[in-house]
């Protein structure tokens, strides 16, 4: 008994989505992009996450599937590395070129002195790299192998009565489902920030002002949910919740981040997007990013701002157009 191939390449998407955008943790990111012997603390912590989401397959095709997650573990780690490295390279020079300019100039202009398209550039690559080495692999590892035979009758003793050709699709349209929300909740909302506000210094940390803050507080598990983070926090002490006298008035502390709500209307809009080409109704995208600009008109006359809109809209447009479109072409396969 063989697997279908839509199937296994869905599930090898959701596993990669699963490992690089819900179970990787801030931590993990901080670690990794440090240096020395905490960074590759990091990568493996990562490749351990990467290897336990490919377990599946060692379990469906035997040692093929156990060669086949150590293919992708090990490779995904290098790539990280290099990407991560890669990235740090980009922001370097571009912030070192900004210095130049801002001495010659005497003021930024556009999206920032030291913008580069690079670090978007990079995650696209990174996560291209990962999805070619994981579909190469599948391909010369288990593409035309055969199930393990206890795994074949373990899915039909839970089938029973039901038929598989309708099993199969259900199982299709979740693996594709989830795949959807995790690219347009959070990997998109990664994509875009990294693209409109790439790290301008070579610490490691992007400049998002509700990026929270990784300490020995925080739990190393987390789960992360496009803006929102699904995690206990702490309780504030006494002495951080007790107001300051000396501190100045500001916005009151209910008050959302300009930051988290703009990344919840990306992630609003990119669903909405989905939403309209799964259901063929794409004249409806219109609506969606009209809204958008109609309440943000007039603040499009700052160039600043008009420039950040633009490349921001035309980033996350495309990263729901992209998955919808792919997501629609796999649950053809099924008649969906």
């Amino acid at each position: 008994m063989t697997a279908d191939p839509v199937l296994v390449v869905a599930w090898l998407v959701l596993a990669h989505l699963g490992a690089d955008f819900v179970l990787q943790t801030d931590r993990m990111v901080s670690d990794k992009t440090s240096s020395g012997r905490r960074a590759w603390r990091g990568l493996l912590t990562h490749g351990a996450v990467v290897a336990v989401c490919h377990v599946p397959f060692a379990a469906a095709f035997g040692v093929r599937g156990v060669g086949f997650a150590i293919v992708v573990t090990v490779a995904h780690v290098l790539i990280d590395r290099w990407k991560v490295r890669a990235t740090r390279h980009a922001e370097a020079v571009a912030l070192a070129e900004a210095h130049r300019r801002h001495a010659d100039t005497g003021s930024p202009a556009g999206l920032g002195p030291a913008w580069t398209p690079i670090p978007g550039a990079l995650f696209l690559v990174d996560q291209a790299l990962h999805l070619v080495v994981a579909v190469t692999a599948w391909i010369v590892l288990i593409a035309f192998a055969s199930l393990v035979p206890e795994f074949a009758n373990g899915v039909d003793r839970l089938l029973g009565s039901v038929d598989p050709a309708t099993f199969h699709a259900a199982v299709l349209l979740v693996v594709v489902v989830a795949s959807l929300l995790i690219v347009n909740v959070r990997a998109g909302a990664m994509f875009v920030a990294t693209l409109v506000h790439p790290r301008e210094a070579v610490t490691g940390e992007p400049p998002v002002d509700d990026r929270p803050t990784v300490s020995a507080d925080r739990p190393w598990w987390q789960i992360r949910l496009g803006p929102f983070i699904a995690i206990a926090e702490p309780a504030p002490s006494a002495a951080a919740s007790a107001p300051s006298a000396s501190s100045s008035p500001g916005p009151p502390s209910g008050f959302a981040s300009p930051a988290r709500i703009g990344a919840t209307i990306g992630v609003l809009e990119r669903l909405l997007i989905v939403t309209f080409v799964l259901s063929n109704a794409t004249a409806a995208i219109g609506l969606v990013v009209g809204a958008k600009t109609l309440a943000r008109f007039k603040q499009l006359d700052d160039r600043d701002f008009a420039e950040y809109y633009l490349l921001g809209t035309l980033a996350s447009v495309a990263v729901a157009l992209v998955s919808a479109l792919v997501a629609d072409a796999a649950l053809a396969t099924v008649g969906l």
